[in-house]
């Protein structure tokens, strides 16, 4: 992994530190989900690189507001079987 250092305002720091939030974790979950809105990774991939799981990941994106209308038929498809356990076990 790689480590790069960057400035930010002042204002964003604060913010964190009123919500009690590591800064650190905060940038990576954005980058992450940056990345996913961009096309660049998977909901999989963003599952595995936060350590979420892609059902993490998905709770994440809805906890921020973000749909996830936009899935490609494979994760389409992983929501359907995942779907179709919940309901196999009740």
């Amino acid at each position: 992994m790689s480590v790069i250092n960057i400035e930010l305002p002042d204002s964003i720091i604060e913010s964190y530190r009123q919500e009690n939030e590591s800064i650190q974790e905060g940038l990576k979950n954005a980058l992450v989900v940056w990345e996913y809105l961009n096309g660049r990774l998977s909901l999989r991939e963003c599952g595995e690189l936060l350590h979420v799981g892609y059902r993490g990941f998905i709770e994440l994106l809805w906890s921020k507001g973000i749909p996830i209308d936009g899935l490609n038929d494979a994760e389409f498809q992983q929501q359907l079987v995942s779907l179709r356990a919940a309901f196999d076990r009740t």
